[in-house]
């Protein structure tokens, strides 16, 4: 009997023990895969010449601090290179005509070289004088619609190959010409905060939007898509005509509504045509999805100037970008390949 109500003990014992082992099982495997989600932190600010919004989470490093971080870094390269800022590299070589510059300012001129003569000179970063004179070089200036004679006399300095490096020297070979980097230096300034904040933390998630230029840090909660609306461009902002699911990468939306002025009932906007010295207007929005902001930011002024001139639209696709396109009588112009981030994942 004593033997018997032993072996029950020693079963029952083994029972207990596989027991609290399947609990401490379940209990290991919930905190590993039902951690809490991270909470996310915004900042929102002026930068670029435009409000922008950074959302980032980080398991390692203060949200707080990295969202700073992306902000002095956007900063920095705003004062760096905008043509608005008297002591910027581009004032400098507008002023001086040619300039010893450092590897980022070579860096970043090159790549614009790069998108114009890829584009045939739809993205022009030579545009300056004209986009002065329609008063798009600054929120403040007057707004209007330059004569012809003015813009037949800018016209001849608009050419990226008036740009000449020879080493680290960048000179201005035309004396009409002057630089404007605003097509590429926002999206260019997006990518290399959300490098900084990877730096500190490759695991670091959230956005970066500014204006229109938004970089993705990484998935929402470490898996999922971030949800981004493309405007309607005769709507108001928050009016949406598609929804964009994107992990990674980037997605760059160039529209008539962004900068403009009407007179005598006609529309001017800011994404001038560097062979007419006028407004294009075939497009009223173009969307690129890309791998990175600077490069969808380049090739969605520089499809929205191509218009009808553009022969086969999914030829682009070998450049890596994706591209949607709303046109002024609202036909909806899209690359095969884009309907994948129009689809939400279940």
């Amino acid at each position: 009997m004593l033997e018997k109500n032993s072996n029950n003990f020693l079963k029952n014992k083994g029972i207990l023990y596989i027991g609290i082992l399947l609990i401490a099982l379940g209990l290991t495997l919930f905190f590993l895969f039902h951690k809490p989600l991270p909470k996310y932190y915004e900042k929102k600010d002026f930068a670029l010449g435009t409000w922008v919004r950074v959302v980032v989470a980080s398991e390692k490093i203060d949200s707080e601090k990295l969202a700073d971080i992306a902000f002095d870094e956007m900063k920095r390269i705003e004062r760096k290179f905008s043509k608005n800022i008297e002591t910027s590299v581009i004032s400098k070589l507008n002023k001086d005509r040619s300039i010893i510059a450092d590897k980022e300012t070579l860096f970043l001129i090159k790549a614009a070289i790069n998108f114009a003569d890829l584009t045939g000179s739809a993205f022009d970063p030579t545009v300056g004088e004209l986009v002065k004179l329609w008063g798009f070089d600054d929120m403040n200036s007057e707004k209007r619609v330059p004569s012809p004679d003015e813009i037949k006399a800018a016209l001849p300095g608009v050419s990226y190959k008036f740009i000449k490096i020879d080493g680290n020297r960048i000179s201005l070979l035309n004396d009409k010409t002057m630089i404007d980097l605003g097509g590429i230096a926002k999206g260019y300034a997006v990518d290399m905060a959300i490098h900084k904040i990877k730096d500190l933390d490759p695991n670091a998630t959230g956005f970066i939007d500014a204006g229109g230029d938004i970089g993705i840090i990484g998935p929402k909660f470490g898996r999922f898509a971030w949800t981004i609306g493309i405007r309607d461009p005769d709507k108001g902002p928050y009016d949406i005509k598609e929804k964009v699911y994107l992990k990674e990468g980037a997605i760059v939306t160039s529209g008539n509504y962004e900068r403009f002025f009407i007179k005598d009932g006609v529309r001017y906007h800011h994404l001038i045509d560097p062979k007419t010295g006028y407004p294009a207007n075939y497009y009223k929005s173009v969307t690129i999805i890309s791998d990175t902001a600077m490069k969808a930011d380049a090739m969605a002024t520089a499809i929205f100037i191509l218009g009808d001139k553009l022969i086969g639209l999914d030829s682009m696709t070998r450049y890596g970008i994706q591209v949607y396109g709303i046109t002024s009588d609202n036909k909806i112009i899209k690359t095969t390949g884009f309907d994948y981030y129009l689809k939400e994942e279940k």
